[in-house]
């Protein structure tokens, strides 16, 4: 079975794409499109035995992968997934599902905070590599080594006390 790139072209008048174009879109190989499709992820129509994907496939496919590059597992983007499709309507699978929801929504916090932190020790770093780039003598790497352990502690403080 060949997965060559077709001619068909992205444009409004036609909504509909192949999985060649659908990876090559969001560069991915096919074989994880259809690996998203065998976990029940996606859906896409089938025309003449070709899978042909609409603009709600590809927004689907987008979800999918940003959950993919945060962490999730596909177990938790199938839970997810199975709310917004409306597959589970008993109250007690939604309440369980909404608790599961709200304890994700929590690390993802913890998990911004804890890149915010990260992000600004580097930003931090960089200025100093650049004051120390523009006003140290050569050979001035102990200058630079202090400076970096005293912005370090002055962090480390900071960071378990605003956490």
């Amino acid at each position: 079975m060949s997965h060559a790139m077709t001619t068909h072209k992205i444009t409004p008048t036609c909504p509909q794409w192949g999985i060649a174009e659908l990876a090559a879109h969001f560069d991915i190989t096919t074989r994880a499109i259809r690996f998203y499709e065998d976990k029940g992820l996606l859906s896409p129509a089938r025309v003449g035995g070709h899978r042909m994907f609409s603009e709600a496939d590809k927004v689907r496919l987008e979800k999918i992968l940003r959950a993919k590059r945060i962490g999730f597992s596909l177990e938790d983007i199938k839970q997810f997934m199975d709310v917004t499709d409306g597959q589970v309507q008993q109250h007690d699978e939604l309440l369980a599902r909404k608790a599961n929801f709200e304890a994700v929504i929590g690390r993802l916090r913890n998990k911004r905070r804890d890149i915010d932190v990260i992000a600004k020790d580097m930003q931090d770093m960089c200025a100093l590599i650049d004051n120390y780039l523009e006003t140290a003598p050569v050979g001035g790497l102990f200058e630079f080594a202090d400076a970096y352990d005293a912005m370090f502690r002055a962090h480390l403080d900071e960071d378990f006390i605003t956490v």
